[in-house]
């Protein structure tokens, strides 16, 4: 068997190695108490002491008198974390086995780490050599040394050790300079959990036999959950305000569980969830979703999964990241692609009663009106000064002819439609809904085709024009007393209709499309729309033909969260700004 030294070497190494020390130091002092047929020695490298001044550093060695304690400090500053006290104590280290009769391979590692105490690279350090090591051949034992170096250093190693629940290994300390190490040991349950993180968080992440979610106002964290993972069970920590039935729909396969708790008393939430567990297999492996609920319910959610050694891990939704809170390791979040998955998640009592797709709209596809629409772009202005006399006919069909300026609009009793913009002519057989589009439906439509490209390239997954939102048939009895029942006599079947709307598969967008003025109840009503669909991190966006010229109304704008101004002939560019990777995102 191949027996393996591992540590790293300090100050009181280095000072017995150039004699001022009255011991053999730690490292020596281990290797001639054993018998190891391999030492791995990780060595600091100041990054300022990179350079190698050999010769300056032999002639201060042969000058020093030992009993002179200041120029041992001069040596040890100037020296210590050197490449060249590194040669000389890998140097001395091989001569010192060689004379005590000790046949020991010696490997070397110099470390560049940020600074003294980086956490961050002294655990990478000692996991790669431990990764080396356990990947070589042959059947090995691996002693892991924890006394010389800082105490980060030997906190670290024990850490690594971790990474490899299957590898033949132990930990030795001194206790006492020039005595030899003793062995010890890390509490057992420790070792147990974090043994267990390791296998679950490397070996098949996504399985999972039961995950627990935290349900509360915001759902999405909860999708992402059900998206990300593949479980048998999904069960749902809530209180008796917010039931998690809406979640059935989402979990194909998966059966559905649901537990009330207090969110507010941390330990009913832990022992209700514990008691719960207590009826599983042992050894099923439980995934804790963090990301929703109260603060309080995260905490006894917690450490309900810290006593069952279960993966606890939260969505980041401003990274749109999985960080996996045992090793704060992260992966991308899956993506939403739908539109409609954002509406059944957060509709309640609603149902998407007309989908919204573009090619759904009768003669769409004409060249003519799409060069109506892009006509009708440039002259939004004169446009405007007829949205008065048309708001007249949106309601239902009717007749009308109407003449301003350099425009001239026409639906005859036929449904045959003329328009003549300056010198442009168009005509139309069937369109008894001109109105409506001459009023504003025309702008949606062009803001929807200059949309289309991101959709092309794959920035915007999803997107429709005109998508309704209605009451589902239990409150279509408009008696009821019911809170939906009153909605639906106040807003009819139809409760909202959507301009347009989108997903770039990690947050939901609403587009309010004004052809003409912008007031604050515009404002208000978009943003409580995003907030209903889109919860939290949805995103609202004003898009106006006109910048806003009340001062109320964009000073609403500006104190929003979750809105965001386009306008004019900018419009378009600030759109594609915010959609991309990176972009703004109020």
């Amino acid at each position: 068997m191949n027996k393996y030294l591992m540590t790293w070497y300090g100050i009181t190494d280095f000072r017995a190695s150039i004699g001022l020390e009255q011991t053999t130091g730690p490292v020596l002092g281990a290797l001639l108490a054993e018998d190891y047929t391999d030492v791995v020695i990780l060595g600091f490298t100041h990054p300022d002491k990179t350079a190698n001044r050999k010769d300056g550093f032999q002639q201060k060695i042969e000058n020093t008198d030992g009993s002179d304690p200041a120029a041992a400090r001069e040596i040890i500053d100037l020296f210590s974390n050197s490449v060249e006290a590194h040669n000389h104590f890998t140097q001395w280290l091989e001569k010192q086995l060689r004379d005590a009769g000790k046949k020991v391979n010696v490997h070397f590692h110099p470390v560049g780490l940020k600074h003294l105490n980086d956490t961050e690279g002294i655990y990478e350090a000692a996991t790669q050599s431990l990764n080396t090591v356990a990947a070589s051949e042959g059947e090995k034992l691996v002693t892991l040394y924890l006394s010389p170096g800082t105490p980060v250093m030997a906190f670290v190693w024990a850490f690594a050790a971790l990474r490899h629940p299957t590898l033949k290994k132990r930990l030795i300390a001194s206790s006492q300079p020039g005595r030899p190490p003793e062995r010890i040991a890390l509490p057992n349950e420790w070792l147990e959990w974090h043994g267990r993180q390791v296998r679950t968080t490397d070996a098949e992440p996504d399985q999972y036999d039961a995950i627990f979610h935290l349900f509360g106002e915001q759902r999405v964290p909860n999708l992402l959950g059900v998206i990300q993972f593949s479980s048998r069970k999904h069960i749902f920590v809530n209180s008796a305000q917010f039931p998690a039935d809406v979640m059935k729909q989402f979990l194909g396969e998966a059966e559905y569980g649901e537990i009330a708790v207090d969110p507010y008393d941390p330990e009913n939430v832990r022992t209700t969830i514990l008691d719960l567990i207590a009826k599983m297999p042992a050894d099923a492996k439980i995934g804790f979703n963090l990301t929703g609920g109260t603060k309080l319910m995260y905490a006894g959610a917690l450490a309900a999964c810290r006593k069952v050694n279960a993966t606890p891990f939260y969505f980041n939704s401003r990274n749109n990241q999985v960080v996996y809170l045992n090793d704060f390791k992260t992966v991308e979040t899956k993506l939403i692609p739908s539109v409609e998955t954002f509406i059944q998640l957060n509709g309640n009592n609603l149902f998407i009663s007309k989908a919204g797709h573009w090619a759904d709209i009768p003669d769409i596809e004409s060249p003519d009106r799409k060069n109506l629409t892009n006509e009708l772009w440039q002259a939004r202005s004169k446009i405007s000064r007829l949205y008065r006399e048309l708001s007249r006919y949106n309601d239902s069909f009717q007749p009308f002819e109407l003449h301003n300026g350099d425009i001239y609009a026409k639906l005859s009793k036929d449904k045959s439609a003329k328009i003549s913009v300056g010198t442009k002519h168009f005509e139309f057989k069937d369109w008894p809904d001109f109105a409506q589009y001459l009023s504003g439906g025309w702008f949606e439509e062009y803001t929807f085709m200059k949309l289309q490209p991101l959709v092309d390239v794959g920035l915007i997954k999803d997107m429709r024009i005109g998508l309704e939102v209605s009451f589902k048939e239990d409150v279509a009895d408009k008696s009821s007393s019911s809170f939906s029942a009153q909605l639906s006599s106040l807003f009819g079947d139809t409760y909202q209709e959507l301009d347009i709307t989108f997903t770039d598969g990690r947050r939901l967008y609403v587009i309010e499309c004004k052809a003409g003025n912008v007031n604050s109840e515009h404002v208000m009503k978009l943003q409580n729309i995003v907030r209903y669909f889109g919860g939290i991190e949805g995103r609202a966006v004003l898009a106006s033909c006109f910048y806003p010229k009340n001062k109320v109304v964009r000073k609403k704008i500006d104190d929003s969260k979750n809105l965001q101004l386009v306008s004019g002939n900018n419009l378009f560019r600030q759109l594609e700004e915010m959609i991309q990777p990176g972009g703004r995102h109020r």
